[in-house]
């Protein structure tokens, strides 16, 4: 069984490929005179196919590194930047020598991934004072790996980045995070309370929201943490938890009156018999969350929905109507008015699972 690092075990591999690992320069010189394409990939099974650079960097191959760059190698193709291979897999002389003869320090691979990133999921934290003074800096994009490194709870590569000038509220949409969280707001969520007070006390702002309105006191309410969010509320600003702004906030909305007294009221959590939600609980009124489904403002009013969490409850003030939102798709569908809607709660959220609405 042949090992190739991260990328997996195999069987049998290509022999140009036990070429490149085992440095066989003759070898290559001939598959070179056979009209060898040296940037296109080798299949190493059904699912696996790798540049020459990529499987010479991999294996930390230097030689084949510098034949394959002598021979004109592609360092810098759109899917597998060299640089960012080199820096999650080789050692500094390999990473040095990349840049020397052209590796750029700024491109991202397949996945968006940069530098700082693959820094981090290759564990070469050492390398990120270098990828730094090469020119690819915290401050101008050191925001996404940042935000990814606060699940990691690395607080040394955390002090790193700050140290260097990173924009600690940084909420730029990518794949991974298409809401637009702080790296607080990922903290919230992971419910890390020390990670939380780590980042309020390096100037993370309280106050931000994500794209759906939530910010860390709310999330935090969505969590159950209590102890969270009555460390984010002692934060914010007091008006943000003064009914009369509240209610003043919430008049374009056109709540009924009805709706306003149930979310004062003490009975937001319903068990849901038959229905597979299990149970929902609504948020209290002042804690309510203006959000927008594309130009649709809506009121967020469920804080949570069993294990759906991807489902909120929503007041819609187009139609004063009841409304789902179903985040990951992006649906928004009446359901009815709320007095009928509390009076068949169980039988509605059924309907939503199964699409009936």
């Amino acid at each position: 069984m042949i090992k190739l690092k991260d990328i997996g075990n195999f069987k049998t591999i290509p022999e140009i490929l036990s070429d490149i690992i085992n440095q066989n320069i003759s070898k290559l010189d001939e598959h070179l005179a056979k009209a060898w394409d040296i940037n296109k990939n080798i299949s190493i099974s059904e699912y696996t196919n790798l540049s020459p650079l990529d499987c010479a960097l991999i294996m930390e191959a230097f030689e084949s590194v510098k034949w394959l760059v002598e021979h004109g190698a592609d360092l810098n193709t759109k899917d597998r930047p060299s640089f960012l291979t080199a820096i999650r897999y080789c050692d500094e002389k390999i990473i040095q020598y990349l840049v020397s003869h052209g590796a750029k320090v700024n491109l991202t691979n397949n996945v968006k991934s940069d530098a700082f990133m693959e820094a981090i999921y290759g564990k070469n934290y050492k390398y990120l004072q270098l990828i730094h003074d090469l020119g690819h800096t915290v401050e101008k994009y050191g925001g996404k790996a940042f935000r990814e490194a606060v699940s990691d709870r690395n607080y040394d590569v955390l002090k790193f980045f700050i140290s260097n000038g990173l924009d600690i509220n940084y909420n730029e949409a990518d794949m991974v995070y298409p809401f637009k969280p702080t790296p607080l707001c990922v903290a919230a969520r992971y419910v890390d309370l020390d990670m939380c007070k780590f980042l309020v006390e390096n100037g993370a702002d309280v106050t931000l929201t994500e794209k759906d309105g939530m910010r860390p006191y709310s999330i935090a309410l969505e969590k159950g943490d209590i102890e969270m969010a009555e460390y984010f509320k002692s934060l914010e600003p007091s008006e943000y938890h003064n009914l009369q702004n509240k209610l003043d906030e919430l008049k374009t909305f056109k709540l009924p009156k009805v709706l306003i007294e149930f979310l004062q009221g003490n009975k937001l959590h319903f068990k849901l018999d038959d229905c597979d939600f299990k149970w929902i609980e609504f948020f209290s009124l002042i804690d309510t969350i203006p959000m927008k489904a594309g130009r649709q403002k809506l009121l967020r009013l469920s804080k949570a929905t069993g294990d759906y969490e991807d489902i909120h409850i929503v007041w819609n003030p187009k139609t004063k109507k009841i409304a789902f939102y179903d985040m990951e798709h992006k649906e928004l569908k009446d359901i009815t008015d709320f007095v009928d809607f509390i009076e068949n709660i169980s039988s509605y959220m059924q309907k939503i699972v199964e699409g009936d609405l």
